[in-house]
């Protein structure tokens, strides 16, 4: 009897035992879920811009910590591998930030950038895109779609064209105003003339160039060559913000190599004087006619106008004074 209740005793163990062992299954580590997403897709890649920084991957639950690896980047137009995105470009690092009060001439400029070869982006394992300066490089207006593989303890997955993103050009121009008064030369009251035109041509992206042109009403520039374009008083002109090379003075322009974008670089202020990018100069009597319609008197043209370009380039810059007539 002893014998035969423990051989019951070993037998009821043995079952129980089979079945805790086949009705528990091994449990899965970690979780990497199918719907984690790009949060500010479609992105914009603003072209020459010197850091962008896009926003990290939402895990949608996923188990932390994980690992994101751009895979490829690819056109698309064609969904061909885009060679563009991986190539290394020139671009200027800055290793400290460039007064022009203070950094007056390149070889100061030079002493606080070094020109490196870099690709146009960095990509973290949070999944963000760090752009830099290289995307200039970039051609404008192309869409790209990129895959991603996430990796953590659950394992990792491919997510094939998680997100798009674009190339796009920043404003080009910005802080534009103008105008225009005639001063009479019998010292009489101010006569306010109206807006003049202004035009900002971007006539090539290579260079760092402003052409600056004032010009009639029928677009014939005045010279500033032979003194028919003046400075007023003490009033900032455009040489004032030109730091880094001398204006060059033609027939009928002034023209400035700026070396860094954005042109102006800063705004100008003298004497307590703010004066943020406005530039002021004087066409004096003796090379303008005014117009009758307004008035009978005559006297100096006086235009005020200010811009800004953001990116480099050869620009065409044209102020075109109403009611005016050059000698």
């Amino acid at each position: 009897m002893p014998e035969k209740y423990s051989l019951k005793k070993i037998l009821s163990a043995a079952i129980l035992l089979g079945i805790l062992t086949g009705g528990c299954k091994k449990i899965t580590e970690g979780f990497l879920s199918d719907g984690l997403y790009v949060p500010d897709a479609p992105l914009t890649i603003q072209r020459g811009n010197p850091f962008q920084k896009t926003s990290a991957i939402l895990a949608d639950g996923t188990t932390q910590p994980m690992i994101v690896k751009l895979v490829d980047v690819r056109r698309a137009d064609t969904h061909k591998h885009a060679d563009e995105f991986y190539k290394e470009y020139p671009v200027y690092v800055y290793t400290a930030s460039v007064d022009p009060a203070v950094d007056t001439t390149i070889e100061q400029v030079n002493k606080k950038r070094t020109l490196k070869q870099l690709k146009p982006y960095e990509f973290l394992n949070s999944g963000q895109f760090v752009f830099n300066g290289a995307t200039d490089s970039l051609p404008l207006g192309v869409t790209y779609e990129y895959d991603i593989e996430v990796s953590n303890v659950a394992g990792s997955k491919l997510y094939k064209n998680i997100a798009t993103m674009t190339t796009v050009d920043p404003p080009l121009i910005t802080e534009t105003t103008a105008n225009c008064n005639l001063f009479p030369d019998d010292g009489s009251a101010t006569i306010p003339m109206g807006q003049p035109t202004m035009t900002i041509t971007r006539v090539s992206e290579s260079g760092a160039s402003v052409i600056l042109k004032i010009t009639d009403k029928n677009g014939n520039p005045f010279n500033p060559k032979k003194g028919e374009i003046i400075k007023r008083g003490d009033r900032p002109i455009f040489e004032n913000y030109a730091r880094f090379h001398p204006i060059e003075y033609t027939d009928t322009a002034m023209i400035c190599n700026f070396e860094i974008a954005p042109f102006p670089l800063s705004k100008y202020s003298n004497g307590g004087t703010n004066w943020n990018y406005l530039m002021y100069y004087r066409i004096p009597s003796a090379f303008v006619s005014i117009d009758k319609t307004l008035t009978t008197k005559i006297g100096s043209v006086n235009p005020l106008f200010a811009f800004r370009l953001m990116k480099a380039g050869v620009y065409v810059v044209e102020i075109r004074l109403p009611k005016t007539t050059r000698k």
